[in-house]
């Protein structure tokens, strides 16, 4: 990504955030700042601190998960560069629509440290497979220790998660299929771009006939890549599984700091995974607005709706904001320290 587009993303991200805020205080009446500062400063400090902790799990095990493929591919790498990767993914997908500005930074650094194109490119490619896979785990989970809290999310709420699920669904079969059986999967992509294009959905069939052909490329590759490390495969979707579920019990910790009991505990995870689910379904920067309505909406059921509002507030600030906040200064230290290295052996080959 350039840097004007970097500027542009960063900027619709920040009046994304402040609509965002804005937006959840105003889906309760009479609700005001003091509400959150009173929240905040009664909560138990121990249990914000285990939600911060799970907010910097989420940035390391998504590191660990990145390190696990390469090492797989004889390519071992520090946890600290693993951190730099996820840093660098976590924050270009949290401002650009679909995440589709993470995997281009994350390779960047990949790169810089020796990773040849191919094997970063299967690298984030898979990560991003048993990421997609832990989501819909989670979100299986959820239906199955809590199928009462799901339907109690409003009409719209409830369309937007089954959407969620449905669209995960199908993405996990498309993947499989071009994992194993690549040549089904380009054949039945290739009979839809030509019906949409039938139907004049979509005007150049041929750009996204090319665009097919190089997707089932890639994992055609992959495949061939990860043949003999299934293990890996293993470690990776338990990192990713990991590292979903410790952000989802950010909301869960906040809720015990702010004086809930702990058998609740579940029902909040349940619910925030439902609203991760549901906010899977529109491609907006971060999801941002999306699951912040999705979030309250379940957590009223639950709380008191000035409370859900501040759980919310509080959740979101940790495992997003301050979250992306944390990678924005690890990338630049990464970028700074890279500048640096590359002008070491400028000077090393100069002398």
């Amino acid at each position: 990504m350039n840097k004007k587009k970097q500027v542009r993303w960063s900027i619709v991200a920040v009046v994304l955030a402040a609509l965002s805020i804005w937006t959840v205080v105003q889906q309760t009446r009479d609700y005001s700042l003091d509400d959150f500062k009173n929240y905040i400063s009664n909560a138990d400090p121990v249990w914000i601190v285990v939600a911060v902790g799970c907010m910097a799990a989420y940035i390391l095990f998504e590191g660990l998960g990145l390190l696990s493929i390469l090492k797989a591919f004889g390519y071992k790498r520090s946890v600290n560069k693993g951190i730099i990767y996820s840093a660098a993914d976590i924050y270009f997908s949290a401002i650009t629509p679909s995440a589709s500005g993470g995997q281009p930074a994350s390779a960047f650094f990949m790169l810089s440290d020796g990773v040849p194109a191919a094997v970063s490119a299967v690298a984030l490619l898979l990560n991003l497979v048993m990421y997609t896979a832990s989501i819909m785990t989670i979100g299986i989970i959820a239906i199955i220790i809590r199928p009462e809290l799901f339907i109690n999310f409003t009409t719209f709420s409830t369309v937007l998660i089954v959407i969620g699920y449905l669209i995960l669904g199908i993405l996990m079969i498309l993947i499989i299929l071009l994992i194993n059986r690549e040549d089904w999967a380009h054949a039945i992509g290739l009979v839809f771009v030509r019906l949409l294009g039938k139907i004049k959905f979509i005007r150049n069939t041929k750009y996204f006939e090319d665009k097919l052909e190089k997707i089932t490329a890639e994992y055609r590759e992959c495949a061939e890549m990860i043949d003999g490390h299934r293990g890996m495969l293993v470690k990776c979707f338990v990192f990713n599984f990991l590292q979903r579920t410790l952000q989802i019990f950010v909301s869960a910790a906040l809720f015990v700091s702010g004086g809930g009991a702990l058998d609740k505990v579940a029902d909040v995870w349940a619910t925030h995974a439902f609203s991760v689910i549901g906010s899977t379904c529109i491609p907006v920067p971060g999801a941002m607005g999306v699951i912040d309505y999705l979030l309250v909406d379940g957590m009223k059921n639950l709380m008191p709706e000035d409370q859900a509002v501040s759980l919310e507030l509080a959740s979101r600030g940790i495992s997003f904001y301050i979250c992306v906040l944390a990678c924005i200064l690890i990338v630049g230290f990464g970028y700074f320290s890279l500048n640096r290295r590359i002008k070491l052996l400028k000077s090393e080959d100069d002398d």
